[in-house]
């Protein structure tokens, strides 16, 4: 019997869900952009929509298990589906997305914060697998984290451990969709790069354009990563001393800008982290890349549906 699960990646922009068998096998990818400010009711339309397209696809007489969905909120183990604090989706704020999805599809309902997925995707099928010790920075629309402690991933009892994003690197620094100031959300996130470039005074619409800049020479797009990547440095020279991680894995569609930001850096790492744990944590890309939390969503499906059956 085929089994598989239908798991979902709620990002800023756009939602995704796969197909996903418990080796890991995709068998089909859909997409859709994420609505401006889209309602509680959408979403579950928009997943319903995407399923569908999922299980024509799928193998023939394949088994739907469960959904396993990764969203850019707290998610604790023993959660009751309702999402908060998500400064770059509000309009969900306050949803119960396990109800509301098991009503619609009447199936187990896994939820995960999206960043933790990636972390279990990558352990599970990854760069860091059989690392029992690593951490996963996400750089998107947004900056998000995921623990794995031996070999587990570490939620934290509220489900916010692991929120790289909103750590400080700035106290009096640029205000915060979380209602802090000088997250490093705020230098280290695509959205982070083009308006550190309008302050730099260039007119790029993308955090693309701009590395694409920086290859080329422009000082002032040179700037902008190199400010992103000492920021990031400092980050992770504090996670790097907290955590004595083996390996931090670095994802995300600003992973894209590695070369224009990765030498700033590790430079900052060596001059702040403490030298044994900065000289034997590797700093690697995610090898999943976009696949990862799908990936590790669904692998805490697989595993939680075991533990249940």
């Amino acid at each position: 019997m085929n089994e598989i699960v239908l798991s979902v990646d709620l990002g800023g922009t756009n939602i995704r869900m796969a197909a996903v068998s418990p080796d890991g096998s995709i068998h089909h990818l859909a997409r859709r952009k994420t609505p401006e400010n889209v309602s509680p009711a959408q979403l579950v339309d928009l997943t319903e929509l995407l399923a569908q397209e999922c299980i024509a696809h799928a193998p023939e007489k394949a088994l739907v298990r469960g959904i396993a969905f990764g969203s850019p909120a707290p998610a604790a183990k023993k959660g009751d589906g309702f999402l908060t604090k998500l400064p770059n989706l509000p309009s969900l704020n306050g949803m119960n997305l396990a109800a509301a999805l098991h009503e619609r599809f009447s199936l187990p309902v896994t939820l995960e914060n999206d960043a933790t997925a990636a972390a279990i995707g990558e352990n599970w099928l990854g760069a860091s697998r059989n690392v029992p010790n690593s951490i996963m920075v996400t750089l998107g629309t947004g900056v998000g984290g995921g623990l794995i402690i031996d070999g587990e991933p570490y939620r934290g009892i509220d489900g916010t451990a692991g929120e790289i994003g909103h750590v400080c690197v700035e106290p009096d620094g640029h205000p915060c969709g979380c209602g802090s100031r000088g997250c490093i959300e705020q230098y280290a996130s695509a959205t982070a790069i083009v308006r550190m470039g309008r302050e730099f005074g260039l007119t790029f619409d993308t955090a693309h354009e701009i590395y694409i800049a920086a290859g080329s020479g422009d000082e002032a797009a040179r700037k902008v990563y190199v400010t992103m990547g000492r920021y990031l440095g400092i980050t992770l020279a504090g996670l790097i001393n907290v955590f004595n991680p083996e390996m931090i894995v670095i994802g995300g569609g600003m992973e894209a800008g590695w070369e224009a930001f990765i030498g700033p850096l590790k430079a900052e790492v060596s001059e702040r982290a403490f030298s044994t744990p900065a000289s034997r944590v590797e700093l690697v890309r995610s090898s999943l890349r976009d696949n990862a939390g799908l990936l590790g969503v669904a692998r805490s499906a697989f595993l939680s549906l075991a533990e249940h059956h």
